[in-house]
């Protein structure tokens, strides 16, 4: 039997479950099926699975959400899978090909870090699955410095060390996946990358239970919440800037220097207080070279529109904050191509 576990996760299922259970069995993989408060009508679909050999049951009566179902699951690996190294989180309504979760289990030995499926979105994807997730990337690379092309897919590995941390983090519902991610990429650990392939039942998504409005609201909440001190801190940074300017007592580029430098020791302090991460110095080496490099964007652009063009001060200060901010989009893009974790 394989080193890891496979989690599903189910809310009122298609038969489709039943073949992404049966295929990933024949791989010889343990299965534990989590079914999330599903109504008696598919209780059906849910026996046949039960029976099936290596494959653990787990029900409640009242559906909490994908997130809950998770961390249920997660809590149970150690007591009913001591030997296992590995969880691999999988959707029941067929979009993970069991060549791809093999990929991934293959992935896991290799590394032994987490490893999160990015799907391409080639066209005809899912209008609710595209814009949610290019929204959703866009905010949290901004905000993590760490870059993933497709940050809600479901099929996930982890290492059992890090399911304790897992468990702890907040969440029910499809957002929840969200918060995970982030507070990995906060904590500084290793998060690879893996391509898998695109695959929906249909041009709508049916089997999917993600609302768009809702959940996407929700998970763009999480992006926020955890940018409270990256907003905090520019604000400041957007404050300091004005009154050096106004005051006029030094040179721009030394203006420009004391209020970026004064914010960045800020914003670390606030980091390794709500962050702790055992990589500090790889922390702060990438927090130095992207405030360096933000540092160097803004001053040019406050040159321009304040030196040369002579523009208001106040809202181009802000401006300038803001498009150098959204460098970090553009570099940790170019990092990922680089280094396939960080």
């Amino acid at each position: 039997m394989k080193e890891a576990v496979i989690l599903i996760p189910s809310y009122e299922p298609s038969e489709t479950l039943l073949q992404t259970i049966e295929g990933v069995l024949k791989e010889d993989f343990p299965v534990l099926l989590v079914n999330d408060g599903s109504s008696p009508r598919f209780e059906p679909i849910f026996s046949k699975a039960a029976s099936l050999p290596r494959v653990t049951y787990h029900s409640y009566p009242t559906n909490h959400g994908k997130g809950y179902a998770l961390k249920y699951g997660f809590s149970l690996i150690s007591e009913l899978y001591p030997s296992a190294r590995f969880v691999i989180t999988v959707d029941g309504d067929g979009q993970h090909a069991l060549s791809d979760i093999l990929k991934m289990y293959d992935f896991l030995e290799k590394k032994d870090e987490l490893v999160f499926g990015v799907r391409s979105f080639p066209k005809g994807t899912p209008w609710k699955s595209r814009v949610g997730n290019n929204l959703s990337k866009i905010n949290r690379s901004l905000l993590t410095k760490q870059y993933i092309a497709d940050d809600q897919c479901g099929l996930r590995g982890f290492p059992v060390r890090y399911l304790p941390s897992l468990m702890k983090t907040k969440g029910t519902r499809y957002e929840y996946e969200m918060n995970q991610l982030i507070r990995c990429q906060m904590m500084q650990y290793p998060v690879y990358s893996l391509p898998i392939q695109t695959i929906y039942a249909d041009a709508e998504n049916s089997t999917s239970h993600f609302r768009p409005v809702r959940d996407t609201l929700k998970i763009q909440g999480i992006i926020l919440w955890h940018s409270i001190p990256a907003l905090f801190t520019n604000a400041l940074l957007m404050f300091l800037l004005i009154t050096f300017m106004e005051r006029d007592m030094a040179p721009l580029w030394l203006d420009t220097f004391l209020a970026y430098t004064s914010c960045f020791f800020l914003y670390f302090l606030l980091l390794s207080i709500f962050y702790p991460s055992q990589r500090f110095y790889r922390r702060l080496g990438k927090e130095l070279l992207f405030t360096a490099i933000r540092l160097a964007a803004c001053y040019q652009l406050l040159s321009l529109f304040i030196s040369v063009l002579h523009l208001p001060v106040i809202p181009f200060v802000v401006l300038s904050v803001i498009l150098s901010a959204y460098l970090n989009v553009l570099l940790s893009w170019a990092f990922r191509k680089v280094y396939r974790a960080y």
